[in-house]
């Protein structure tokens, strides 16, 4: 039952996406290949590096982006405002849910999994041994609000 309900969430959120796609690029196909990613350094000085994929995280409007985290890099725990949904495209993700940033409770996200990231909660990450692509996708405004020191 519990991986209908992931395929039905992950076909509303699609359905969503194109809806938005088709917004962006009115009569028009919208595709971007890996390769054409614009990849910018986050300013607030973590490793990982943002590409939008659609629309804009600051303004009230569905966006997705893409993430990249480099082997051996870490995020402290943070949280978001709104709902996010992710989808880990390569690599192997781990994820934990708290304050601080704690290796012990780490879960294991492997390529093609989808996971949430509710609104208010707690959460932190971390790429080992290779690098790590995740996409999100929202509802904004949207911001990373830092709550480990």
């Amino acid at each position: 039952m519990r991986s209908v309900f992931v395929g039905i969430s992950v076909a509303v959120l699609l359905t969503g996406i194109v809806s938005a796609q088709r917004e962006m690029q009115p009569n028009s196909w919208y595709s971007i290949a890996p390769g054409q990613l614009r990849w910018t350094k986050n300013p607030d000085g973590t490793a990982q590096e943002t590409a939008v994929l659609f629309g804009d995280r600051a303004k009230h409007e569905m966006f997705g982006y893409a993430v990249k985290w480099p082997p051996r890099s870490t995020r402290k725990g943070h949280t978001h405002p709104e709902d996010r949904y992710a989808v880990v495209v390569s690599g192997t993700f781990y994820h934990g849910r708290g304050s601080n940033f704690d290796e012990a409770k780490l879960e294991k996200r492997i390529a093609g999994a989808f996971f949430t990231e509710p609104a208010g909660v707690a959460h932190f990450g971390a790429a080992k041994d290779e690098p790590v692509i995740l996409y999100f996708f929202g509802t904004g405004p949207d911001r990373t609000d830092v709550v480990e020191k």
